[in-house]
């Protein structure tokens, strides 16, 4: 059986972080905390209610005040979650009920500061397109935006989300083209907690923000001043109905959630979308005989993907037969972290950012 031309050319892993993203003038994870109380002069008022509800909960459980540093999106979730999971309070006011509520309103939030700015980098358009061109690619990723996959269909290159979805009303296997791999999640995705398919939004930009599939009027009545907006989205959620159609479930009917993996140092990683995504991430890790990192902090944090990554690296006869680059913008922490972690030479760090990489090194890279 002949080779292909995918069969002969050498299998690279392309890792990326939010730093990619800020590359493309998204918010970097450490902005996200920041910005999660949208300040803004007229802002609608639910979405003025969120703010107002994810605020009350920093004064309460952080001691937080205007003006003060955010706490961080670690923190942040990792209480939520560790008590919520547990059918535990986190104090008096906040419930297991009252605690998932903050939890979805809080990932709505950050979806929205996710929403694509469309900013077209035509350095990072090369650099995707001279791996394609170049390597056998696989594209695994933290983030939950859509940004690396919006690169490759600026230059019409096929993708696939590497697992079965539901795109319509049928069921499909994943397609030819290069694999995105989606470590925590995808903010174009639902998911449904009855038959646990996979739903893939087509042609809807940020379609959990559009769909409202994490504003549930249930958790603003949990609020004090939240009926009133409870019962807006309400009315107005099934007024169109295309939208409150591609809400529900194509196979049960049951209104869709989503599965995504927060910043929590308790991330729930039981999807079983999740599982097939994970294990095609190793295998890819595997077989890769380059990786390279860009924009990932490698954050203590994250102790399935340091474990996947080292398990990966330590599955293969020689564990020191993979090349392992990294680029990073002015981040000199995350890059020891590298260097203790795969014992990395200062040359196989680079702290210039994406686009001065690829200026300098990508010639080199894909030769």
């Amino acid at each position: 059986m002949p080779i292909s031309d995918a069969d002969q050319r050498a299998k690279v892993v392309l890792f990326l972080g939010s730093g990619f993203s800020a590359a493309l003038d998204l918010p970097t994870t450490n902005q996200l905390s920041e910005k999660l109380l949208g300040a803004s002069e007229n802002p609608h008022p639910l979405e003025k209610f969120i703010s107002d509800r994810i605020a009350g909960f920093w004064g309460t459980i952080f001691g937080w005040k205007p003006g003060m540093r955010a706490p961080t999106l670690e923190d942040h979730f990792t209480q939520i979650d560790m008590a919520a999971n547990a059918g535990h309070h986190l104090g008096p006011e906040y419930g297991p009920r009252q605690l998932r509520a903050i939890r979805r309103m809080t990932i709505h939030r950050i979806f929205s500061l996710l929403e694509s700015r469309r900013v077209q980098n035509t350095r990072v358009c090369d650099m995707f397109k001279r791996f394609s061109e170049t390597f056998d690619t696989t594209i695994v990723t933290t983030n939950w935006d859509a940004e690396a996959e919006r690169c490759l269909e600026l230059l019409g290159i096929p993708q696939n989300y590497g697992l079965d979805e539901i795109t319509d009303a049928e069921r499909s296997p994943p397609g030819d083209g290069t694999p995105v791999l989606k470590l925590h999640g995808c903010i174009n995705r639902g998911y449904c907690d009855c038959c646990r398919t996979l739903i893939r939004f087509e042609g809807i930009a940020n379609a959990v923000i559009a769909l409202q599939l994490l504003l549930n009027p249930e958790d603003f009545e949990l609020f004090e001043g939240g009926q009133d907006l409870a019962d807006g989205l309400r009315r107005t959620q099934p007024a169109c109905f295309v939208s409150s159609a591609m809400r529900n479930c194509f196979g049960c009917g049951v209104r869709l959630s989503l599965r995504v993996a927060t910043f929590s140092y308790r991330k729930d990683l039981s999807a079983d979308a999740f599982y097939t995504v994970w294990d095609k991430a190793r295998a890819s890790l595997q077989m890769a005989e380059k990786w390279l990192f860009v924009g990932y902090s490698l954050p203590e944090a994250d102790v399935d993907i340091r474990h996947l990554l080292k398990a990966s690296q330590l599955a293969r006869r020689d564990p020191s037969n993979v090349s392992v680059e990294v680029v990073l913008k002015s981040d000199c922490e995350s890059g020891q972290r590298y260097q203790r972690f795969f014992g990395l030479l200062d040359d196989q760090i680079s702290y210039d950012g994406l686009e001065k990489w690829i200026n300098s090194r990508l010639q080199g890279y894909c030769g």
